[in-house]
């Protein structure tokens, strides 16, 4: 009998409708709807929690909890998480564990709801783990590379990038406060309090370019600062003077990259 892990942490997946939607008692209860004869599924659940609030506490309680599992026992291990951070903590768990088999999975309404996805998420979360499929994934309509996907756009969709960043294999998070900017049109950088940011990360455009205010603004910091991107390369004129840029990835794996130690 295959053997699966699944990992309750909240989010809509295990949350409830009524006057709002909120936490359920049964964060698990995606498995009293769902069917795999040839499955058996053990079951733990070290807090619960929207993962709006998740904290990097939180994540490191996670971590703890993935390293004490014996994975030679299992298949492999899902966490159902929601869907507003699944991109961060996704970000942090393949960085974390990426020879593992484990499959993030959230869900647009509640497990109740009949237009929900979440049945079709766990259910393809349980056949790509039963695939062999080593390596960290998010299950949210269809199987992504969990350190590839960007936060859900206006259609709730995660897309993600083509590269495949190399994971830190680095499980501790650290304290480390990390600012991520994202430019806009006129923005003004003197706004920002570095007091106590020991690192800034700078999003750029989605052609890999920021204003000439960021850049001068870098100028200025006495502290490590990355710009980020997921291209490849900074092919406009705009950026060939642009120092300390990451290629390849995301800004929630930047963030994920940088606080673990």
């Amino acid at each position: 009998m295959n053997k699966i892990l699944v990992i309750g942490l909240g989010g809509t997946i295990g949350s409830v409708a009524g006057e709002s939607i909120s936490l359920d008692d049964n964060c698990l209860k995606i498995l009293d709807v769902t069917e795999h004869t040839n499955v058996q599924f053990d079951t733990v659940s070290p807090f619960k929690v929207l993962s709006e609030n998740m904290t990097k506490a939180l994540w490191q309680k996670l971590i703890d909890c993935l390293d004490e599992v014996d994975f030679s026992k299992y298949k492999g291990v899902i966490i159902l998480h929601g869907s507003d951070t699944l991109a961060f903590t996704s970000a942090i768990i393949a960085n974390a564990f990426a020879d593992k088999n484990i499959v993030l999975v959230a869900s647009d309404k509640p497990v109740e709801n009949p237009l929900s996805n979440a049945k079709t998420n766990f259910d393809t979360a349980v056949a790509h783990i039963l695939a062999g499929n080593n390596g960290v994934y998010a299950s949210y309509n269809g199987i992504k590379k969990a350190n590839c996907i960007t936060s859900a756009d206006i259609n709730d969709e995660f897309r993600a990038i083509s590269h495949f960043p190399k994971p830190t294999n680095k499980k501790k998070i650290s304290n480390k406060n990390v600012l991520i900017i994202r430019p806009y049109i006129s923005m003004d950088f003197g706004i920002y309090n570095l007091e106590n940011v020991d690192e800034v990360l700078i999003e750029m455009y989605h052609s890999a370019t920021v204003p000439n205010s960021a850049k001068e603004f870098t100028k200025s910091l006495n502290i490590p600062y990355h710009f980020v991107t997921h291209k490849m390369s900074a092919d406009y004129e705009t950026a060939q003077d642009i120092e300390n840029i990451i290629f390849g990835t995301t800004i929630e794996n930047a963030y994920a990259m940088s606080i673990l130690e």
